[in-house]
């Protein structure tokens, strides 16, 4: 059974996710977005992973050095608890990546 809790905290980080990817994709059009953790557990425990079609737009997004710092304003913004946003982890990864090193399979990469 889902908690009032957990459910409110799914809802922030839903919010939180179109936040970011709104954000990345004002300079990538075609990013997307995906999380991955064990939130139920702890909100620190959560992973934001960007994708973008091209290693040198994962290099230039994941070199930004505003981009971390935004994402977790967004974070905040969103209501997600202020103890646990600095802990969240922000992956950036490319489709070029995927397909030459994992043959296509992002299950293999996040692994």
């Amino acid at each position: 059974m889902v908690s009032i809790a957990s459910f409110d905290l799914h809802q922030r980080i839903t919010r939180a996710e179109h936040a970011i990817l709104a954000y990345v994709k004002l300079r990538y059009p075609n990013a997307r977005e995906f999380s991955v953790g064990a939130v139920h557990l702890d909100p620190a425990h959560l992973a934001i992973w960007i994708t973008v079609d091209r290693d040198e737009e994962r290099d230039k997004l994941s070199n930004d050095r505003e981009t971390i710092p935004a994402f977790r304003r967004l974070l905040a913004e969103a209501g997600y608890p202020q103890e646990a946003v600095p802990a969240v982890k922000f992956a950036f990864e490319s489709q070029e990546t995927v397909n030459r090193d994992y043959g296509g399979s992002w299950w293999a990469c996040v692994k």
